[in-house]
């Protein structure tokens, strides 16, 4: 029997398993002993892996754009065509005029993306995770100087914000809870909704959509005026402290109440609790991610950790790692010009996630000894989404001409999908690494087929956040010719001639070379995790070298440097018309994101998307279980099979996220397989008018207005 140790990427709790193999049958167990279980998903990768719509051989679409007339052809053809049409971009328009959308924990190869296209030229990198844990990694940025990692075996009082965690659902968080539960914690649930999460808090606070910054900032204004704070931490360690006191008097409990719907003894009473704690943790949820006062909401958890005296106790901030090459140094953003960095889109109005943001870190990095620009979570020097996605439909401020889909859906991951539909149609060049043929591979003219988790050996993490490096190793061999996404970047760099930027051979070469430093190659390494040396444990590598309460950096661009409350809502908009309240990102356990609805016993769990809705509009609606609903806002309308759920808050709706169905026809003419039909991105507008104001982040979860018509014939 062999035992191997693999890391499960079916969703992004990154489970880690131990796979044991005898007689070619492997059986998976989580490799921590204190988790009890894993998720089914993890059983089901032979099933994905031998999947009858799994993608085995390079296509080329021989039809227009969106017919889905394909044709097989060879790696040597597929790469020489790419590179060929790459070179006729790059002299007609330019570098910049080439941009790349990636999900690099799909693919198992953080760096290396951006490597290619620094060497290449182009600024235009875009991740999901702008809309996912990216953001909330910037202003913890701007706030500590990097990303703060709860620790969870000290917290007595835990913080969620909308997380619904159980053993589909983030397994190993899920497991930590239960364990501080079990020991005392307090855990203090925000959400609309009674979960099942919510149902295991002490207090539940039914807040209303969007206005979770309103709550943070009266606790703030709590904490400060009754004392509660940590003053030897904040005279010691903070910056700005006086003016965030001024600033938060006129968020009291009283106004809070009026803003959130939570009773301000409530307000009070918990901001107490989460003051007089020994050592209370805020972890990361994804509803800050995604709504008009993202920045400030995170701000102000950023803060509320800060000035209670939880930071380096039980919410740490490591810093970047050293001693291993690390996935910021390998992307080498130092090989691409600063002509070039200055053309990032998104630079203008967005700038906290782009190389100008980036450039007020680099004096404390330098006080540290760190002489490249650690990109934080794969979303450090990265351009800004919807106005990547205008480049491409309107050619403003300049034209993109050439788009990669790397391991990501893009026309489904971001807002405003019929939007990056036709920022597809008007490019010369459409690539997509994917395992099936999914709406965004729909409308490519190459799809690559790229191998799965299953069949990979990685060494990660493929996001810098904490100093580790991690082993995962193959369970299997790519089926037929499923190639690892280096085999791509290493095949267009040679025929580009930057085969000197990427002399490694093959995907085990690079892992080598990253494993130099620490006098390691992969086949002779432990295959466990290696712990790094952080540069700056407990330091603030922000410009005044402190936690800052009142932010330089947003400053320096043109921001409030201080966390406040807008009312979020769509401008002129009846809503008498539009009566309801949308709030969009329902994580369904059998899947994951857009992926996963090909998988047979997962697809029988959840057969069609679910719309919540209170059951107190049923007789006004002549609505039923199951009913189909057209669902609409003021950018367009979808379908959804009706839930009445009287957990869910009357006035709002609950959709989900990610719905296509890869058994329905492709191409165009039949809806993308039915993703312009039932996801959530057709809804949600990526205007300003919806944006967080500093970060540029869509606005998903609260104040966009909808209304709802009950369909009369079924829908399939």
């Amino acid at each position: 029997m062999g035992r191997k140790n693999v890391t499960c990427t079916f969703c992004d709790n990154l489970c880690s398993l131990a796979a044991n193999t005898r007689d070619d049958c492997v059986s998976l167990r989580p490799a921590n002993p204190e988790i009890l279980q894993i998720c089914p998903k993890a059983h089901m990768w032979e099933e994905y892996q031998q999947h009858e719509l799994r993608i085995t051989k390079p296509l080329k679409n021989v039809g227009k754009r969106g017919e889905g007339i394909w044709e097989e052809v060879s790696w040597n053809t597929v790469l020489d065509e790419i590179a060929e049409k790459l070179q006729g971009v790059i002299a007609k328009w330019g570098a910049e005029a080439i941009g790349i959308s990636e999900c690099a924990i799909n693919h198992g190869f953080g760096g290396i993306t951006r490597r290619f296209m620094n060497c290449i030229g182009t600024p235009n990198y875009i991740a999901p995770q702008h809309l996912c844990m990216g953001n909330t990694a910037q202003v913890h940025r701007a706030t500590y100087g990097w990303y703060t990692t709860a620790n969870w075996d000290k917290a007595d009082v835990i913080v969620y914000f909308g997380q619904n965690r159980g053993s589909e659902l983030w397994p190993g968080e899920y497991f930590k809870l239960k364990s501080a539960l079990k020991r005392g914690a307090a855990l203090i649930e925000i959400d609309p909704k009674t979960t099942e999460t919510a149902s295991l808090a002490d207090h539940h606070l039914r807040i209303r959509y969007g206005t979770d910054t309103a709550l943070l900032l009266s606790w703030i204004n709590v904490v400060i005026n009754e004392n509660l704070y940590d003053e030897k931490f904040v005279a010691e360690n903070t910056y700005g402290f006086d003016d965030l006191k001024k600033r938060v008097q006129i968020y009291t409990p009283q106004w809070a109440e009026k803003a959130c719907g939570i009773n301000a003894e409530t307000i009070r009473l918990t901001a107490r609790i989460y003051a007089g704690a020994k050592a209370a943790i805020i972890p990361w949820g994804v509803v800050g991610d995604m709504q008009k006062n993202s920045t400030s909401m995170l701000r102000c958890q950023c803060i509320l950790r800060a000035i209670c005296g939880y930071i380096n106790v039980s919410e740490l901030v490591f810093g970047p790692a050293t001693g291993f090459i690390t996935n910021s140094e390998l992307a080498g953003f130092d090989l691409l010009s600063n002509e070039q960095k200055a053309k990032q889109l998104g630079t203008e109005n967005y700038p906290l996630f782009t190389f100008k943001g980036g450039s007020h870190y680099e004096a404390a990095l330098h006080e540290v000894g760190i002489d490249h620009y650690p990109d934080i979570l794969g979303c450090s020097c990265m351009a800004h989404p919807p106005t990547l996605f205008a480049a491409m439909r309107e050619e403003e401020p300049y034209a993109v001409k050439a788009f990669f889909a790397v391991a990501n859906n893009t026309i489904m991951s971001y807002a405003n999908q019929q939007g990056i539909v036709d920022a597809f149609m008007n490019q010369e060049l459409v690539v997509a690494f994917e395992n099936v043929m999914s709406p965004t591979a729909q409308l490519a003219d190459y799809v690559l087929p790229g191998d799965m988790w299953a069949e990979r050996d990685v060494l990660g993490p493929q996001l810098d956040v904490a100093p580790v490096v991690t082993f995962s190793e193959h369970i299997a061999c790519p089926v037929e010719e499923c190639k690892d996404w280096y085999y791509v970047v290493k095949g267009l760099a040679d025929r580009l001639g930057l085969s000197e930027q990427f002399p490694w051979q093959d995907s085990h070469a690079l892992h080598d070379y990253r494993l130099g430093k620490l006098d390691e190659t992969w086949n002779e390494s432990p295959g466990t995790v290696i712990p790094l040396t952080p540069a700056a444990f407990g330091k603030f590598l922000t410009p005044t070298g402190k936690v800052e309460l009142r932010s330089t950096v947003l400053e320096s661009l043109g921001y409030d440097p201080l966390p406040y409350y807008l009312e979020h809502g769509e401008e002129g908009v009846d809503e008498s018309e539009y009566p309801f309240v949308i709030f969009a990102g329902y994580r369904e356990r059998p899947n994951y994101n857009t992926c996963l609805r090909h998988i047979k016993a997962l697809r029988q769990r959840q057969s069609e998307p679910l719309l919540f809705i209170n059951p107190s509009h049923k007789d006004e609606y002549d609505l039923e279980e199951e009913s189909w609903v057209k669902v609409s806002t003021t950018l367009g309308s979808i379908e959804l099979m009706a839930h009445l759920d009287d957990t869910q808050p009357p006035g709002t709706l609950r959709i989900p996220h990610g719905w296509w169905k890869p058994e329905q026809p492709q191409g165009l003419s039949a809806d993308l397989s039915k993703a312009t039909q039932h996801n959530d991105g057709v809804l949600f507008s990526d205007a300003d008018w919806n944006l967080d104001k500093e970060q540029g982040v869509v606005n998903l979860r609260g104040g966009v207005r909808a209304k709802i018509e009950v369909l009369k014939t079924q829908r399939t």
